[in-house]
């Protein structure tokens, strides 16, 4: 599977490279304030992609570092809220169960440790 995933990376890469080589006529973009930029095709498709990827990422950011910092919430809650080791976890019977932690965010019920 992995050398399939290396030659149709080769082959994407040499299509890319011969339409770079393909593309190198002086093309003419026109822009906002009657500006003009003279640059070779290849490089002007460059650009877009590049600006486009970079709007991209620009709009996903906010959701990822929400994500993250969910997550990082979330890791936190999680290990305060397991029981530390020093205490025996052995029920007594005829207990009545009660909360375990305060800090948890579950409703957990268990012996008391």
């Amino acid at each position: 599977m992995k050398l399939f995933a290396w030659i149709v990376r080769i082959v994407v890469f040499v299509l890319l490279f011969v339409l770079a080589l393909r593309n190198t006529a002086e093309a003419s973009l026109q822009l906002f304030f009657n500006a003009v930029w003279h640059a070779p095709l290849i490089l002007i498709l460059f650009a877009a992609f590049a600006l486009g990827a970079v709007a991209a990422l620009a709009s996903v950011a906010p959701g990822l570092m929400r994500q993250r910092m969910e997550l990082a919430r979330l890791r936190r809650a999680a290990a305060d809220a397991r029981p530390s080791t020093a205490a025996p976890a052995t029920a007594q019977p005829g207990a009545t169960p009660v909360p375990r932690d305060a800090k948890s965010p579950y409703n957990v019920v268990g012996p008391k440790v």
